[in-house]
């Protein structure tokens, strides 16, 4: 059974379920998932977990990086150009680059994010753009705490702004446009968006659908990140025994279950750092559980990824 990570290039105009839908269909795999909704209109990187990956998405890095286009003068339903229209003006000339890098600067940092309207956070069950298209949604959702790590202004032909952003978790990079049209005084909303990075899957490396399809089912596998390079932590081998014990959800003495060698370099007794709290416990090369390393000894599963009957 096919286990792993799966950098794939979504591309503008496919929603991020018609992606999982179309894999599904390539793979002939039915559980897979993504680490991140990706709106209609934005392309890039999308991370998918296959098989039983999907239960790791939560531990994969959520830091993300997006080359943003802004349109300066327009204001939308949905913060992006793909929504109505609410105001509108060619008065943007008087806008400087200074003045916009200096609106970018303030938003470095840890802040409170209001949300755009039509986005999928979830209220009653229902995702706010359901919401939101039947005139059921409030007039603006709660702030979020959120954090910009860099926002750099790459080009300035007004009315439009090139950026790129790095940036955590739940960042709507729509909200960012209509914040900065806001403080200038004249409106924005988003025009473009390409996700370049997210966690260790890079833009560069990230597969098309059709690329996929064409290689055949067969070689599907071939495509996909092992758990231990997604999740950037280290895998450590059992001992077979003890294997069995960890799927049963048996928490383990690291220095009885391990094999001698697994014991060796930066696992040395005493030595774990925060760093490789987590670590993938394998039985020769196959993954049984993702673990948390206490107390620098014991082997406690976080998840469990195959049944005691299967090793």
């Amino acid at each position: 059974m096919a286990i792993g990570f799966l950098n794939v290039y979504k591309e503008r105009g496919m929603t991020s379920h018609d992606v999982i839908n179309r894999l599904r269909k390539i793979s002939g795999i039915k559980q897979i998932g993504h680490g991140g909704t990706l709106d209609p209109m934005a392309e890039g990187v999308m991370a998918v977990a296959i098989g039983k990956a999907t239960r790791l998405l939560q531990f994969l890095n959520d830091d993300k990086t997006y080359l943003a286009q802004i349109r300066l003068g327009q204001t939308t339903d949905t913060d992006d150009v793909e929504g109505k229209t609410l105001t509108s003006t060619d008065d943007v000339s008087h806008i400087t680059r200074e003045e916009v890098e200096r609106v970018l600067s303030t938003f470095v940092g840890k802040q409170q994010q209001i949300p755009p309207v039509y986005s999928a956070i979830k209220k009653g069950g229902m995702k706010m753009y359901e919401l939101a298209r039947k005139g059921e949604a409030p007039d603006e959702l709660e702030a979020r705490a959120v954090e910009m790590y860099k926002v750099e202004l790459l080009s300035f032909d007004l009315p439009h702004l090139s950026v790129r952003v790095a940036c955590s978790k739940g960042t709507y990079i729509r909200s960012l446009a209509r914040d900065v049209g806001r403080i200038l005084g004249v409106g924005g909303c988003l025009s473009a968006l390409l996700r370049e990075q997210s966690g260790p899957f890079e833009v560069a490396q990230a597969k098309k659908l059709d690329e996929l399809k064409d290689a055949g089912r067969e070689n599907f596998q071939n495509f996909l990140l092992p758990l231990q390079r997604a999740l950037e932590i280290e895998t450590v081998e059992l001992q077979r025994d003890f294997a069995k014990r960890l799927a049963n959800g048996q928490v383990l003495d690291r220095d009885q279950a391990l094999l001698p060698q697994a014991n060796e370099g930066d696992l040395e007794r005493g030595q774990a750092s925060d760093s490789k709290e987590l670590l993938l416990a394998a039985l020769e090369g196959t993954p049984v559980a993702l673990v948390r390393l206490k107390e620098g000894k014991l082997l406690q599963p976080e998840v469990v990824l195959v049944n005691a009957s299967e090793i």
